[in-house]
């Protein structure tokens, strides 16, 4: 299984995944929707990995003061809604490593199904700039080659993210920052939700349902911490039959940070079940890039 494919027989299941680590959802975990939110999901697979990691290696994992371990991509895949307040395992797995990137893989289960799983390409971080692995990351999860093919990645651009129809300001919080005093990982997971959310208020009708299919996030860069100014920039891509692709950029001050894609599946509430696209574009219209 590469990185956007859907996951096969064996990857969803616990038995392929050598780590595992028993999580509860949280009641403030839940959304609009009645279900664990997305970013809450995503917090599950950065648990799952930073714990696999803290089991593997012998130096910190959660905080540095040197040598950041960071993502340099997720691409996580929901494949079922997660629910409170039942138990979930975690599980994961090194894929693969090269000199510069480990290949990582996490899954969730939850009654026996795997309701998602999140590929992570992960990162040496340090001072202002991505530098190789330290050997002992190397020597420790570098036994196999790096061989997924993972789909093109968004640009991480802060000009081009001038052309996104949608731009809105943010102010970051203290609580966004990480034990390293950057902006963490769930934080920009949470300011590409909150771009997300801005740009469709033209969806929010009661016969209306949105579900987050898929999150790709690219990282640029991990030495700014809170900014003057966060800024979302948002714009409708691809449009399916009953799903659709936004994209988005997250600067702060004036410096790209990361690059989000998301697709959402529109459903209909009384059947649950997904819903054409077309009766909104029009609505849509505006957002669209370029």
């Amino acid at each position: 299984m590469n990185p956007g494919s859907k996951p096969d027989g064996i990857w969803r299941t616990p038995d392929a995944y050598p780590f595992h680590l028993p999580l509860v959802p949280h009641y403030s975990h839940l959304d609009t929707e009645r279900h664990v939110n997305n970013v809450a999901v995503q917090s599950f697979h950065l648990e799952a990995r930073t714990r696999l990691l803290m089991d593997t290696l012998d130096r910190p994992v959660w905080y540095s003061d040197d040598v950041l371990l960071r993502p340099r991509r997720t691409l996580t895949q929901f494949l079922g809604e997660t629910h409170y307040p039942h138990p979930v395992t975690a599980t994961a797995a090194v894929l693969g490593a090269d000199a510069d990137r480990v290949h990582l893989r996490t899954a969730l289960f939850q009654h026996g199904d795997c309701v998602g799983v999140q590929d992570c390409l992960l990162g040496a971080w340090q001072g202002d700039r991505w530098v190789a692995l330290p050997d002992d990351v190397s020597r420790a999860l570098g036994e196999r080659p790096l061989e997924a093919v993972w789909p093109a990645e968004t640009a991480l651009d802060a000009g081009a993210f001038t052309g996104y129809p949608l731009q809105v300001p943010l102010s970051a919080r203290y609580v966004d920052l990480d034990p390293d005093r950057g902006l963490s990982e769930l934080a920009l997971a949470r300011y590409a939700e909150q771009a997300r959310a801005g740009s469709l208020t033209e969806l929010r009708q009661p016969e209306l349902g949105l579900l987050v299919a898929r999150i790709d996030l690219s990282f640029g860069r991990w030495d700014l911490g809170m900014g003057d100014e966060v800024r979302l920039a948002t714009g409708l891509g691809r449009v399916g039959n009953t799903s659709f692709v936004l994209s988005g950029g997250i600067a702060v001050d004036g410096e790209a940070v990361a690059a989000a894609e998301s697709v959402m599946v529109l459903l209909d509430r009384r059947s649950h079940r997904p819903t054409p696209v077309a009766p909104y574009a029009d609505a849509m219209a505006t957002l669209r890039i370029g």
